[in-house]
């Protein structure tokens, strides 16, 4: 299966262990990536804009099972504001939010969740070696270069307390055929916040793209503001609505 076509929505995840670590990054670096899409950083932290790594780990899914990292922008189309009530919206219903995320890199361990990524949703999917290790309270994750096995990007560093939070439906922004489209993500979760959390990014490979892009956003060798993990995360991916 490798078109859209061959697939019904919305597309189930069933059993996923998901972790979201929040970053202040680099005002002018989120800028230029940015350009030429019509949207904006939709959240601030004194002043500097969220990124967003997500480490995942799909174990069961309609996409079968593999690892996945994804390095995001949480963004609002340009016309709308940039103001600290967005983050209220990450529990806005999903027919009412304009706060999504803007997917970087995603690199995964699967070539079916690479053709269905990019053929259904135009999210930038490649195949790479991504090794997770998610233990209750540590957590490390490695992309490793496929020729070679030396590691390019590494993301460790201990959980801390979790309290528990509502469970946060999600949003992304992406382009299809030159087409924006916002895709609707229905979450079933127990969620975690974990504010001591000490997950940090260091590069061992320069030249890796998503190495590139840490160093330019600024968030390497740095801790998260905030961490949400869910280590039992359900999901379904709808189809994506265009012009929105």
């Amino acid at each position: 299966m490798d078109t859209s076509t061959d697939y019904l929505f919305p597309i189930e995840f069933r059993d996923v262990d998901y972790i979201a670590a929040l970053y202040c990054g680099n005002r002018k670096a989120v800028e230029n990536k940015l350009l030429g899409t019509g949207l904006k950083a939709g959240l601030f932290l004194n002043g500097k804009p969220i990124i967003a790594l997500g480490l995942i780990e799909y174990k069961d899914s309609d996409l079968g099972a593999y690892n996945e990292v994804i390095l995001a922008i949480p963004v609002v189309p340009i016309e709308k504001p940039s103001s600290i009530l967005n983050w209220l919206q990450l529990y806005s219903p999903l027919h009412k939010r304009k706060l999504g995320q803007y997917i970087l890199h995603i690199p995964v361990t699967s070539s079916q969740s690479m053709l269905a990524g990019r053929d259904i949703w135009g999210y930038p999917k490649i195949v790479a070696n991504i090794e997770h290790r998610f233990l209750k309270n540590y957590i490390t994750t490695k992309i490793t270069d496929t020729a070679t096995s030396k590691d390019q990007v590494i993301c460790e560093g201990k959980m801390g307390i979790g309290i528990p939070i509502p469970s946060m439906d999600l949003m992304t922004y992406s382009f299809l055929n030159s087409m924006r489209l916002c895709t609707h993500v229905d979450v079933d979760a127990g969620m975690k916040w974990h504010p001591f959390a000490n997950l940090k990014i260091t590069i061992q490979d320069v030249d890796n793209p998503i190495a590139k892009d840490l160093i330019e956003l600024d968030v390497v060798n740095k801790n998260p503001v905030a961490l949400i993990r869910s280590a039992k995360f359900k999901a379904k991916f709808n189809e994506g609505l265009k012009n929105s």
